[in-house]
Parts: structure tokens; C-alpha cells; sequence
């Protein structure tokens, strides 16, 4: 279990109400003195901090983690554990609201791909990321590649930036799937709508995975010192 000083900063970071704060604070505690109506007020409060901005999605992630972890842990085989199961049920509820919108609201699906992205990057049970979150990573990380959205810095932005974070291990999990995102990736880098910021972006992406998720130190030197000055 994580130990309670970052736990305590974590919940410090989000802004959260005194009584949600206890709450949370408990749930990783004593989760078996949790009722279940509490569960899912949990759940709708992280998920929606966590969908603020990339900053947020990371640390109510982290706090995600900490309360599945304690679940886990703490409570015995005959005790139910809602935590993970209402977790994953709210996702895919934001995940229909914005299908059933095309999209639309960039800002709101840039949000939720932030926070689905680290909820299955650090979220883990006995050492593994979430994998019924596979798939659905895989899906809106190929939606922000479509190429309706080359001339988008800020969904490029973000499908680079959590390709950065969980591409390794989604490219050890399904290759095939990141190949074909990869695909994607060329074909917007070769559009004539992207920007030459995003094709940089794109760029960094496809040299880190084609060097195995590191960079040389040659690429290092060109996205980080040379194109800074």
C-alpha cells in the first residue's frame, strides 16, 4: 500500500472536499466500512477531477490506485469490492456519452482520453494494468489519430503525449493494434493539414517506437535541445 504521506498529498493536489477527502481516506483504510452508495460517489468525484486536465488524470489515477490496491488487499474473499467494478462502468459510460456525440466536445474528449490513459498505466492488480481497459486505449488513441484531426495540435498533443506513457506497454501487449495506430500516425505525419508542430510530435512518437520506446541520443538531442533553442 502506498504510503499515506503521498496518499495525503495526492488528495491535497485535487482540490477535494473535506468530506470526500475522509472518504477516500477510509475507502483505502477500512474499505470494508465503505457502503456502496459511497462507492460510486467516489468513483463519479475522481473521474471527473481526473478529466480536468493531464496534471489531474495522473494524480486521481495514482488515488485510484491506492483505493484498488487497499480493496484488494485489505478485504476477504467473501466481502464485495465495488471500487473497481464502478471504476470501470462510469468509464464506459463516458466513453458511450462521447460516441454518441461524434467527439464533438474536444476539450471534454481530450480530458477523458487523458484519464482512461493513466487509469491503465497506473492502475494495477497483482502487478497488471486494467486489461479490460486495453482495447478501449487502443480505441480512442486511434480515434485522436484519425486524419479529421491533422490539423488538431491539441488532440495530437494529446494522443502523443500518453503514447509516451503507455505505448511500451501497449506495443508489448498487442503489437498488431500498435502497428496499426503507428500506420496512422505516418499517414498524418504525411498529410498536408498537419502543422509542422504536430508532425514534430508525430515525428519524436515514431523514432521512439521504432528505437524500442527510447530515444538515441542523437533524437534526444534534436526534440529536446535543438529545437528548443
Amino acid at each position: 500500500m502506498a504510503d499515506k504521506s503521498n496518499i495525503q498529498e495526492n488528495l491535497s493536489k485535487l482540490s477535494l472536499e473535506a468530506d470526500v477527502k475522509r472518504q477516500l481516506l477510509q475507502s483505502i483504510e477500512e474499505p470494508g466500512r465503505v457502503a456502496e452508495r459511497d462507492w460510486k460517489r467516489l468513483v463519479d468525484v475522481l473521474v471527473s477531477k481526473g478529466m480536468r486536465n493531464t496534471k489531474e488524470s495522473r494524480i486521481a489515477a495514482r488515488i485510484c490506485n491506492d483505493v484498488a490496491q487497499a480493496e484488494f488487499s485489505l478485504l476477504h474473499d467473501n466481502q464485495p469490492r465495488y471500487f473497481r467494478p464502478f471504476l470501470l462502468t462510469k468509464l464506459q459510460g463516458e466513453y458511450k456519452k462521447h460516441m454518441g456525440q461524434n467527439c464533438q466536445n474536444m476539450k471534454a474528449w481530450i480530458g477523458f482520453v487523458n484519464f482512461l490513459c493513466a487509469v491503465f498505466d497506473l492502475m494495477h492488480i497483482n502487478n497488471m494494468p486494467l486489461m479490460a481497459l486495453l482495447v478501449p486505449v487502443f480505441e480512442v488513441l486511434g480515434i485522436l489519430s484519425d486524419i479529421r484531426f491533422a490539423n488538431n495540435e491539441d488532440a495530437i498533443q494529446c494522443m502523443v503525449t500518453q503514447l509516451q506513457f503507455v505505448g511500451e506497454e501497449l506495443d508489448r501487449l498487442n503489437k498488431h493494434h500498435m502497428e496499426d495506430l503507428m500506420q496512422n500516425l505516418r499517414n498524418l505525419f504525411l498529410s498536408d493539414k498537419t502543422s509542422q508542430l504536430s508532425r514534430l510530435m508525430l515525428l519524436e512518437i515514431i523514432e521512439l517506437r521504432s528505437g524500442g520506446w527510447k530515444l538515441s541520443p542523437s533524437a534526444y538531442h534534436y526534440y529536446y535541445e535543438e529545437t528548443a533553442k
